[in-house]
């Protein structure tokens, strides 16, 4: 059974397979750290990441 962070990893890889973002990226697979992103200009192991949510914009032709 996967762990949370591997959970959380294969969701970070699809949403980069997927879509742009010009704020994450996928750093590797460090020995001592495990997989690893660059999400600003910080280097995050995918265990320090909690949850993931979706902020996405609301065209406003969407809008009532």
């Amino acid at each position: 059974m996967p762990t949370k962070a591997e959970l959380t990893h294969y969701r970070l890889q699809a949403m980069l397979r997927e879509h742009s973002f010009s704020d994450l990226e996928y750093l590797g697979d460090f020995p001592d750290q495990g997989h690893t992103y660059r999400i600003g200009e910080h280097e995050v192991p995918v265990e320090w990441i909690d949850e993931l949510d979706s902020c996405e914009d609301e065209d406003e032709s969407d809008t009532v």
